[in-house]
């Protein structure tokens, strides 16, 4: 069956209207907004010009955002149309499987930056940054999105995508907020995609610029969205959708 942009577009509007409908998702959405508005009212008065302290802020929401809206969301999607018996009818409706992930896949990116530029935007950062945040946010919201589909495909039901996906989403989270408390923890989180693109933003917010920092942050980034992406794939051979 041919992969048909058309259905992909009926597919993803399909799926902004369940989405709306879906409130755990919405809440999850929401949660990094919710917290960065919270965030930034409290600690604005403290950190004043200290970009530092206002990176601290922004790291921990963006973060949040990165495995509540961009990992979780799309496992929930995909496991939400398991646990309603919907997935198989929509298979054998002429939708092939590649179509059905592409429309959560566009659904899930277009609601991740959307989250991303709100933040950005409550963070009061300048706007001549926006564009290399849209750059550095991309890469990474890729990244997390393969990861979720992931999670999403080994999952029976929406219950079963926290059990299944929080102990590797946590350690992406929690060990780039430690790094700098611990020399081994540092060493490990050089590794991840979450420590890298805090490099990456720090670099943007302190200098204005993202080629002063090196290629590594960008390479390690990559790297996962091609290691994510190689794992999405032999899951989604090996598992299947309908399953």
């Amino acid at each position: 069956m041919n992969f048909s942009i058309k259905r992909v577009k009926a597919l993803t509007k399909k799926e902004m209207k369940s989405f709306l409908k879906n409130s755990n998702v919405l809440v999850m959405c929401l949660l990094p907004i919710l917290f960065s508005v919270i965030y930034n009212n409290i600690f604005s008065g403290l950190y004043g010009n200290d970009i530092s302290s206002k990176m601290m802020i922004f790291n921990m929401c963006f973060n949040m955002n990165l495995i509540m809206v961009c990992s979780f969301v799309i496992a929930m999607l995909i496991a939400e149309e398991k646990e309603k018996n919907t997935l198989r009818t929509i298979l054998l409706s002429g939708v092939s499987a590649p179509e059905f992930l592409a429309g959560k896949v566009l659904v899930t990116f277009i609601i991740s930056q959307i989250t991303n530029v709100l933040i950005f935007f409550i963070m009061e950062f300048d706007v001549r940054f926006l564009v290399g945040f849209l750059v550095i946010s991309f890469l990474v919201v890729i990244c997390m999105i393969e990861i979720g589909a992931v999670i999403g495909i080994l999952s029976p039901n929406q219950m079963a995508t926290g059990v299944i996906g929080m102990p590797v989403l946590m350690l992406l989270l929690l060990i780039p907020a430690f790094a700098d408390l611990n020399e081994g923890m540092k060493n490990i989180a050089k590794f991840t995609p979450n420590y890298n693109m805090n490099l990456l933003f720090k670099q943007l917010f302190e200098t204005g610029s993202l080629s002063d920092g090196g290629i590594m942050p960008f390479l390690v980034i990559f790297i996962w969205i091609v290691l994510s992406g190689a794992v999405f794939f032999i899951t989604y051979n090996k598992v299947g959708l309908d399953k």
